[in-house]
């Protein structure tokens, strides 16, 4: 090759390894992301549902989803989930009554994560639909009705068991009962057993309210605060409501607590006190934690 085309060949190659250069440097941005915020939580069986508001970043063309990561706080082992775009995820296989602490990054296409993270700390509860009898939970009020009764929340079968609000099965194992004064009463009252002529054991309820048709979509970033469990009874009247109600509350046994949530539904006619006259009663869905002194968060 005589010296002129060498170094046209030279120019060619120089010329293409410039321009390789110039592509790889302009090529390609993973910019990035931010992290999910406001993540709050709710406690199902085996599971937590999570609920956040949504990264600002989802926008993005390089938006790739969220890496959530879940760290068992008994055994100090984690694991790793991926949601797609969205408010929410929920994470199965759980232990009941075991706390969780879980972090949410969003992550671009290229599995890049953010620098923040949305955390909080929370433990799955035990859910319960139906009674022994696999019937709703009904609990009737206290007046002349022969289904006169109080709820076992979880009994040792780890069943929620209706029971007769009377009698020694009552003081040793009832969590709760539904008063009324008598039989037109506007109203009807879910009391502690210990207000029963101090006949029975003591439930706290909290002055925490939240009006609600599912135990799934009542989501909160804390419990209520300890400070809260200050009330004998939750009093329900006999009006028409938009949704069901849920309510806090803890069974004090010695110096221990075990948390739990209500649903009280609502029914076909939109009242939280269903039935009539002295057959008059609360339907009841339950969460409840049957590990000693673990809410539903810690913080």
């Amino acid at each position: 090759m005589d010296f002129k085309k060498f170094r046209v060949v030279l120019v060619i190659a120089l010329l293409a390894f410039a321009t390789a250069c110039d592509e790889e440097s302009t090529g390609p941005v993973d910019a990035d992301v931010s992290a999910p915020t406001t993540i709050r939580a709710a406690s199902a069986s085996e599971a937590i549902i999570l609920n956040w508001t949504p990264s600002v970043s989802e926008g993005q063309d390089n938006f790739g989803g969220y890496k959530i990561t879940v760290l068992n706080k008994t055994t100090n082992e984690s694991f790793f989930e991926n949601a797609p775009k969205g408010s929410g995820h929920t994470i199965t296989g759980l232990s009941n009554g075991t706390r969780y602490d879980i972090s949410v990054r969003a992550v671009t296409s290229m599995d890049k994560e953010s620098a923040d993270a949305a955390t909080i700390e929370w433990a799955p509860a035990i859910r319960r639909d139906v009674n022994q009898d696999g019937q709703e939970i009904r609990v009737y009020a206290t007046t002349s009705s022969s289904f006169n009764s109080a709820v076992d929340l979880y009994n040792a079968s780890g069943i929620c068991e209706v029971i007769p609000q009377s009698g020694q099965e009552f003081k040793d194992r009832g969590d709760l009962f539904v008063y009324a004064p008598n039989e037109t009463s506007n109203f009807l009252v879910i009391r502690t057993p210990s207000a029963a002529n101090n006949q029975g054991l003591e439930t706290q309820f909290s002055t925490v309210f939240y009006d609600s048709d599912d135990l799934d979509n009542q989501y909160a970033t804390t419990p209520p605060a300890t400070g809260t469990y200050t009330s004998p009874e939750v009093t329900l009247t006999n009006a028409t409501v938009s949704s069901g109600k849920v309510i806090y509350g803890r069974l004090k046994r010695s110096t221990d607590y075990y948390y739990f949530r209500l649903l009280v539904k609502r029914s076909g006619s939109g009242k939280l006190v269903q039935g009539s006259g002295a057959d008059r009663y609360l339907e009841l869905s339950v969460s409840f934690q049957h590990i000693r002194n673990i809410p539903f968060a810690k913080h």
